[in-house]
């Protein structure tokens, strides 16, 4: 079972690059199976298909100097400071260790369970963003809907 997809919009057979790379194989299964969408439509182009983008988790702006003024501005004890300074190799014991950084998305893990309020806002943030996308959408929807209702009017 393979999944190849035709396009007559476009007039396309559509595969997954995987499937193409399989299918450059003379003799392989998928090279059998493409080779008999072509001879259906033989006017139609092969390509590849996109991968979905997944929505990432972004959180835009919270970078290194964000996390560190953050950190300045609400850690009482100095703890978490001293804590983000070993995770970014700049406490001097790090630097006497000669010990690397850690990754960012190391880096943001840690400060978004130290600090679950950032995370929790921009999800409030997301959930007001997309109520409001929703309710716009319903609403071009309803105007559409009356356009096409007054475009098929006859007057009287």
């Amino acid at each position: 079972m393979f999944n190849i997809i035709f396009n007559d919009k476009r007039n396309e057979i559509v595969v997954t690059k995987q499937f193409y790379n399989a299918a450059k194989r003379f003799g392989s299964p998928e090279y059998k199976a493409l080779k008999e969408a072509r001879a259906e439509v033989p006017t139609y182009k092969v390509v590849t298909r996109k991968p979905k983008a997944g929505k990432a988790d972004r959180m835009k702006g919270l970078n290194y100097k964000f996390i560190e003024d953050y950190i300045r501005k609400y850690d009482e004890d100095a703890s978490i400071m001293e804590e983000f300074l070993d995770l970014t190799a700049q406490s001097e014991e790090a630097k006497r260790l000669q010990k690397s950084p850690k990754g960012y998305l190391e880096v943001k893990e840690w400060f978004l369970k130290k600090h679950p309020e950032i995370k929790a806002f921009t999800t409030t943030q997301n959930n007001i963003l997309e109520t409001a996308k929703a309710a716009s959408e319903k609403s071009s929807k309803v105007v559409s809907i009356q356009k096409a209702e007054e475009a098929v009017a006859i007057p009287a």
